[in-house]
C-alpha cells in the first residue's frame, strides 16, 4: 500500500517536471500545480488512513484527475513541438526568399524582366502561405490560452520579417513595372524615329527623283538649246532631200523654208563643233552665217574643210547648215 503511494507521488512529481519543459507556459504551470495539490492530497490520506485509501473515492478521483491532466499535458507538448515545426518551416521559407532576391537582382541587371516577375510572384505566394501559417499558430495558441513570453517574441519576430519581405518585395515589382513602362516608352520613340525616318527617306527618295528629273530637263534643255544640224550633199541630192527647190527657166534653185527635216542632217552640238571634213575641191555653204565666223581652208590636195572659228556668231542667225558641194 505504501509502495502504491510513494509510485503516485513519484508519477506526479516527474509528470510536473516534464511539463515545466514547455518553455515555463503559465497554462502548463497551472496544471502541474494542480498535480502538485494531488500529490499532497494523497499524502494526507495516507496519513489519515493507509488501509481504506485504494478504495476510497477520493483516492479514485484524484487519480481520475491525475490521469486527465496528464493527457492534457501530453497534449501540450504535442502543440508545442507542432509550433516549433511551424516557426522553422517559416524561417526555411525566409531564407529561400532571401537566396531568390539574389536571383532576382542579377536577373534585373541583366534585363531579363520577365523570369524576374515570374520568381517575384513566386516569392509573393511563399510569403502570403507563411503569412497564414503565422495567423494559424496565434489562432491555436489563442484557443489554447497559452502564453508564453518567448514563443510570442519569436512570433512577432518573423511578422515583422514577413512585413518587411512584403514591403521589399513590392518595391522590386514596381520598379520592374516602371522599368517595363520605360521600355515601352523607349519602343515606341524608337518606332515613331523609325516610322520619321522611312517618311524621310521616302522624301528623299521623291526629291532624288524630282532631282534626277530636274537635272534630265535641264540636260534635254541645255542639250536642245546647243543642237545644231549640218547636211553636206550635192546639189541633186539636196533637192531629193527636198532642202532645196530644183529652179526653173526663169527661177533659180533656192533652199526651201527652214522648216527641214531633221532626219535629213548630222545631229551636233555646236559647244564641241568646231571642224567638218566636206572632200570636195569645191564648196558652197548655202545657209547664211557671218563670213568673218568662218573659214574654208583647203589641204595639199586640194579638199576644202570648214573651220568654225566663232561659234556663237557662226550659230547666231540659224543652228542649220546646208553645204552644196561638186
Amino acid at each position: 500500500m505504501l509502495n502504491c503511494l510513494i509510485y503516485i507521488v513519484l508519477n506526479n512529481y516527474f509528470t510536473i517536471r516534464h511539463g515545466m519543459c514547455f518553455n515555463n507556459s503559465n497554462f502548463v504551470f497551472k496544471k502541474m500545480r494542480k498535480l502538485s495539490i494531488i500529490a499532497l492530497a494523497l499524502v494526507a490520506l495516507f496519513a489519515t488512513s493507509c488501509r481504506n485509501v485504494e478504495k476510497s473515492k477520493e483516492y479514485q478521483a484524484l487519480l481520475a484527475e491525475r490521469d486527465s491532466l496528464q493527457v492534457v499535458a501530453a497534449a501540450a507538448n504535442g502543440d508545442f513541438d507542432s509550433a516549433l515545426r511551424t516557426i522553422n518551416e517559416i524561417e526555411n521559407a525566409l531564407e529561400s526568399v532571401r537566396a531568390a532576391e539574389g536571383i532576382i537582382m542579377m536577373e534585373n541587371q541583366e534585363g531579363d524582366t520577365n523570369r524576374a516577375v515570374a520568381e517575384i510572384n513566386a516569392i509573393q505566394q511563399t510569403l502570403q502561405e507563411n503569412h497564414q501559417k503565422i495567423a494559424d499558430l496565434e489562432k491555436q495558441l489563442s484557443s489554447q490560452g497559452a502564453k508564453s513570453k518567448a514563443l510570442t517574441e519569436t512570433i512577432n519576430r518573423l511578422k515583422e520579417q514577413l512585413d518587411a519581405k512584403d514591403t521589399y518585395i513590392n518595391s522590386l515589382k514596381e520598379e520592374l513595372n516602371l522599368k517595363d513602362v520605360q521600355i515601352s516608352e523607349l519602343n515606341e520613340q524608337v518606332t515613331g524615329l523609325n516610322e520619321n525616318i522611312e517618311n524621310l527617306n521616302a522624301q528623299n527618295e521623291n526629291l532624288n527623283a524630282q532631282n534626277a528629273a530636274q537635272q534630265e530637263m535641264i540636260h534635254s534643255q541645255d542639250a536642245a538649246m546647243h543642237t545644231v544640224w549640218y547636211c553636206v550633199a550635192t546639189q541633186p541630192a539636196l533637192i531629193e532631200k527636198g532642202l532645196m527647190t530644183k529652179g526653173g527657166l526663169f527661177q533659180a534653185k533656192e533652199l526651201v523654208s527652214e522648216a527641214f527635216d531633221n532626219s535629213n542632217f548630222t545631229k551636233a552640238d555646236k559647244r564641241e563643233l568646231t571642224t567638218i571634213p566636206l572632200n570636195t575641191k569645191k564648196a558652197t555653204i548655202l545657209t547664211k552665217h557671218p563670213a568673218n565666223s568662218y573659214e574654208l581652208v583647203t589641204d595639199e590636195n586640194g579638199a576644202q574643210t570648214l573651220n568654225i572659228t566663232n561659234k556663237e556668231a557662226f550659230w547666231n542667225q540659224s543652228n542649220y547648215l546646208i553645204i552644196s558641194i561638186k
